[in-house]
């Protein structure tokens, strides 16, 4: 069974490759496999640097496409195949319908301390207005406020 967060392990993890993905290096693998040896947070922590590329990489997308792909050939869980959807959107640079992302939102929040995954499907939101923005961010805060009361 996949540990679903360790934050004491996640955080040296995350700041080994932050804003330094080694996108075109067969090392990538090796941080996907350790990421989902840590903990699903953790193995979603790579698909949140896959999806917000730091200004000064340029990667294509078909690579972007196959490291996901890679990722998503690890361990089965529930909220997988549903982030992975806004995983996609992310990368070929699209967002999903406001509701369906609020919707997975708080799927999401069933399954404490999964930050990165809610993260995800945070950023593939449509929050075209001012309003709905504010809703968005509203229902994001909640959740992490949620999980930080119950100590994940």
């Amino acid at each position: 069974m996949i540990v679903l967060s360790h934050a004491e392990a996640e955080k040296p993890f995350v700041e080994c490759f932050d804003c330094r993905f080694p996108y075109g290096d067969p090392s990538a693998s090796t941080l996907i496999s350790q990421g989902w040896s840590i903990s699903l947070n953790a193995a979603f922590c790579v698909l949140v640097e896959l999806c917000h590329l730091p200004r000064h990489i340029d990667v294509d997308r078909c690579r972007l496409k196959e490291i996901v792909d890679e990722w998503a050939a690890g361990p089965d869980h529930p909220i997988k195949m549903p982030v992975l959807h806004a995983v996609h959107a992310l990368v070929d640079g699209n967002t999903l319908p406001l509701d369906e992302c609020v919707d997975l939102m708080n799927y999401v929040a069933g399954f404490d301390g999964q930050r990165a995954a809610l993260a995800l499907v945070y950023y593939a939101a449509d929050a075209d207005t001012p309003e709905s923005d504010e809703a968005l961010e509203r229902i994001y805060a909640e959740i992490l406020q949620r999980w930080d009361m119950n100590g994940v």
